[in-house]
């Protein structure tokens, strides 16, 4: 994928997320492929706003790994950079409702 792609991925994710979370509408993906840090955006977030943001930029950025290189080998690169982190079972998705499913 290299770097232009990872930028790109990472700039979708973010367009993406800041859909949802408006302070993340003033970020860029910086040239090197990083994000800024919290002291130069231009305004002040709360903590409860920033953490919010990650999530959803996490969560848009592994639904877009998702959808170009499939459930099975994202959740084997999220297994590898986050050993510890219990995913359930089936993978990143959670499972479709039915009638006489209530989970």
């Amino acid at each position: 994928m290299g770097n232009a792609g990872y930028h790109a991925l990472l700039t979708r994710a973010l367009n993406l997320a800041g859909a949802e979370v408006s302070w993340l509408r003033a970020v860029q993906v910086k040239a090197d492929g990083t994000l800024p840090s919290l002291d130069e955006l231009a305004a002040p977030v709360a903590p409860e706003d920033i953490l919010e943001g990650r999530i959803v930029l996490l969560t848009q950025l592994l639904g877009l790994l998702v959808a170009f290189i499939g459930e099975n080998l994202t959740v084997r690169l999220v297994r590898e950079v986050w050993p510890k982190l219990k995913l359930p079972a089936a993978g990143l998705r959670p499972k479709k409702r039915t009638k006489g499913n209530k989970k």
